[in-house]
């Protein structure tokens, strides 16, 4: 069984962009971006089966796996 790992940010995407208008909060945006992003692993049986059915566009309606 092979995984797929994906990426998902659980914060707040105004505060994100908020700290990023500033000079002097980018550091802390970037450290926020990497504190409130989790990684998330799934088992497939066949992960690049997956993938092709994801990059071609079939997964937008239906539930691939």
């Amino acid at each position: 069984m092979g995984k797929i790992v994906r990426y998902e940010f659980l914060g707040s995407p105004m505060l994100f962009w908020l700290m990023c208008s500033t000079l002097i909060g980018i550091p802390m945006a970037i450290l926020y971006l990497i504190g409130a992003t989790v990684g998330i692993e799934e088992s497939l049986d066949d992960p690049t089966g997956f993938l092709e059915k994801y990059r071609s566009g079939e997964s937008k309606h239906k539930k691939l796996y």
